[in-house]
């Protein structure tokens, strides 16, 4: 039976504390979220879904085939967004949530994450580089209703924690693959 599996990508956040919107800041010559946006556009055979509260990430998102939604309320965290996401996308077997700041997430990870979910008969699977855990996160439509209860600032490795035993690790090698740039001194 072929699995279906959604992509979803946050970019919503209201960057504080990196003082000015950071998904928009220029790195190696393109905004941030490009470099995330590109990586999971090329993955093929999944739908791609983009939640944000910014134009600019909307029209490039769109430009890619990716299905745009809006947050109306970023304020309330990662995981309002995470739930505008799974909503859309309650369908599929699993989704995978990749958050926008993360640019040198690597071109092969989402795909290598995928083909371990698949291959692991585990329910959630996640990247992981020197036991610390990260983005991007894949959970089978078991943990949907978890993801739905979060609140606030709380995103999926609230439930990864919770269902250690039934994640699967994708292990990198460079740890700044997970580096999420919520500051500048991230960059």
């Amino acid at each position: 039976m072929l699995m279906i599996i959604a992509v979803i990508m946050l970019a919503a956040g209201n960057s504080r504390r990196f003082g000015s919107n950071k998904l928009l800041y220029e790195i190696e010559g393109r905004p941030m979220y490009q470099h995330t946006l590109d990586k999971l556009a090329a993955i093929p055979d999944v739908s791609l879904t983009v939640v944000t509260q910014y134009d600019e990430v909307a029209q490039e998102a769109m430009a890619k085939g990716a299905r745009v939604l809006y947050n109306p309320h970023p304020d309330e965290g990662i995981s309002s967004s995470l739930k505008i996401g799974l909503k859309a996308n309650l369908d599929a077997d699993a989704c995978l949530f990749a958050v926008a700041d993360q640019p040198w997430l690597s071109q092969d990870t989402p795909g290598k994450l995928i083909q371990l979910f698949l291959a692991s008969g585990k329910g959630i699977a996640c990247v992981s580089c020197g036991g610390k855990l990260g983005n991007p996160c894949i959970f089978s439509q078991k943990y949907y209703p978890e993801l739905l209860e979060l609140t606030g600032d709380t995103g999926g490795k609230h439930v990864i924690t919770a269902h250690r035993e039934d994640t699967a690790l994708l292990p990198v090698e460079d740890s700044r693959e997970l580096t999420d740039v919520d500051c500048r001194k991230n960059l």
